[in-house]
This record gives C-alpha cells, structure tokens and sequence, in this order.
C-alpha cells in the first residue's frame, strides 16, 4: 500500500475518533470503561474527553491528513504522529506490566495503536531519500540561500 493511501487512512481514522469525541465524551467514557465519580465532577470528565480524545485527536487527524498532500515532503510530521501512537501503545503496555491483564478491549486497543503507529512509521520512511525529501521549509531555505560574495584583502 502507498504511503499516501496509509496515511489518508490513518488521518481520517484519528480525525473520526475526534469527532467522536468532541460530539460523544459520554459514550467515549463508556468505550473506555470510565465514569465519574461525583455529577458534580460531570462537567469537568466530559471537558477533558473533549479536550483529549476530541481537540487533540481531531487535529492531530487534519496534521496527519495535511502530511498525506505530499507524504515524502512531510515525513518528519508522519514520523511524530505515528511515534504518538506508538507511546500511546507502549504506555498501554507498560500498564499491563505493572496493572495485569486490561482484558480484551484493552489488548485491542494497545494492538490498533502499535498498528497505526507503525504504519505511520513506515509510512514516514517510505519513498527515495534525496532532495525531494526535504520539509518544504528547509527546501526553501536552501533554494532561497545565495553565496556571499568573495573579500579581497586589500592589496
């Protein structure tokens, strides 16, 4: 698979999990088996479910669907997005280190995080190194760079 296709796919995944719950925080509580503890704590859980599981995601969705217009220029962005979601899973494992067997939805999440991350990944290191590789900006800066001109010493 093209790492354009790889990394549509992947930022329309994260972008619809945002969406999800920006608009859902409630039943993203759910999914992941969490409530609060006190109604009076209710407005504060569902601004962080807003907050992380929807803003972050969300843009981190358009980030990585703005790197699939030209993956190899953008291979530094996929890379930190898809390292994201390799520390979301590692951390989840880590958890099943110390914490014990999070049971199935918790092995399926560590699984389709270390999986989109890693696609990312390789996503982000896909294609011929060279000058067409460069980050847009740094390409610029090098195209945009002049030689100093040459001083004599007097004679």
């Amino acid at each position: 698979m093209s790492p354009r296709i790889i990394t549509i796919v992947a930022g329309i995944v994260i972008t619809g999990l945002g969406i999800a719950g920006l608009l859902y925080p409630e039943r993203v509580l759910g999914l992941l088996g969490l409530a609060y503890a006190n109604p009076s704590h209710m407005a504060a859980a569902l601004g962080e479910v807003r907050a992380t599981y929807g803003g972050l995601f969300v843009v981190m969705g358009c980030f990585t669907l703005f790197a699939a217009l030209d993956p190899i220029a953008h291979r530094s962005r996929l890379l930190f997005v898809g390292l994201l979601w390799l520390g979301m899973g590692l951390g989840r494992l880590f958890g099943v280190y110390v914490d014990g067997n999070p049971g199935l939805p918790g092995w399926l999440a560590a699984a389709f995080e270390l999986v989109l991350g890693g696609a990312l990944v390789v996503a982000s290191q896909s294609g011929a190194p060279g000058a067409d590789t460069l980050e847009p900006s740094v390409r610029a800066a090098e195209t945009a760079y002049e030689v100093p001109p040459t001083v004599v010493p007097p004679a």
